[in-house]
């Protein structure tokens, strides 16, 4: 008769697995991912648009219009003053020739149509030459220099008319009664060329006796107290007298005396 077989004893001591649990290197771990530490942020969504009812729509137009009138205001107005900025006037004297009519011509030895009225403006620096029918042009060129500048008038014939008449408009509010240094007329034509106004610090008039026609007269001062008048008397014909030497030389002198320059 055999043995019994003894079964195996599965019996464990739980007290001792309790008190002496597996130690982390005798048990298996099984290792998750990692997270990251931040979170990612979350995509930017597009900005919703704005609505607006038609009342706010219409104040914003309205405030954005009254901003752009005011800039478009202040743009116009900056280019008026800068407009209307006067130039810088001329340090320089005005002096100014006026030649006749020219077709006039003697039958002397002249050379004509006043010639030695534009020989006497090129010895002089500075000069301009005009005719008779430019006043307008002279007055705007005088405007043009300093008050304090000197003014000069020569003229022949017609053209000693019109510097006549010149001074006489010079003589007023509207150009503040700007002076004549010095106003020349040889044998000046006309009717009212006689009586030299107040604002003309010295007149030198040079008139020929042998034209009934052209010739011309002695001339006064309105106020002689103001205006020195010279009266000369020549024996010459009405268009040799700007060829006279003489002429010329007392011509040339009370310019470069009235200008301080040197004789």
């Amino acid at each position: 008769m055999k043995p019994p077989v003894e079964s195996p004893d599965y019996k464990v001591d739980l007290s001792t697995t309790a008190k002496n649990p597996p130690t982390p290197s005798s048990s298996v771990s099984v290792s998750s991912p990692s997270t990251p530490s931040v979170a990612p942020s979350a995509p930017k969504l597009p900005e919703m648009p704005s609505f607006r009812s038609p009342a706010e729509e219409a104040a914003k137009n309205k405030a954005e219009s009254v901003v752009k009138e005011e800039a478009l205001s202040k743009t116009t107005e900056a280019a008026k003053v800068e407009t209307k900025a006067p130039k810088a006037l001329s340090q320089k004297p005005a002096i100014v020739f006026i030649s006749g009519l020219q077709m006039m011509y003697s039958p002397s030895k002249s050379e004509g149509s006043y010639a030695g009225l534009g020989r006497i403006a090129e010895t002089v620096e500075g000069a301009r030459m005009y005719g008779w029918e430019q006043a307008d042009e002279i007055l705007e060129h005088i405007a043009t220099t300093h008050p304090s500048q000197p003014v000069v008038l020569v003229g022949h014939s017609l053209g000693g008319d019109t510097a006549v008449d010149i001074a006489n408009r010079l003589d007023s509010l509207e150009h503040g009664f700007r002076k004549v240094d010095l106003l020349v007329s040889l044998d000046a034509v006309g009717f009212n060329n006689d009586i030299i106004p107040q604002n003309v610090k010295e007149h030198l008039n040079v008139f020929g006796e042998s034209d009934w026609i052209l010739n011309d007269g002695p001339h006064v001062a309105r106020r002689h107290d103001k205006t020195q008048v010279k009266n000369i008397l020549s024996p010459l014909d009405h268009t040799e007298l700007d060829d006279a030497k003489d002429v010329q030389f007392e011509i040339v002198s009370s310019i470069k005396a009235r200008l301080g320059r040197p004789a």
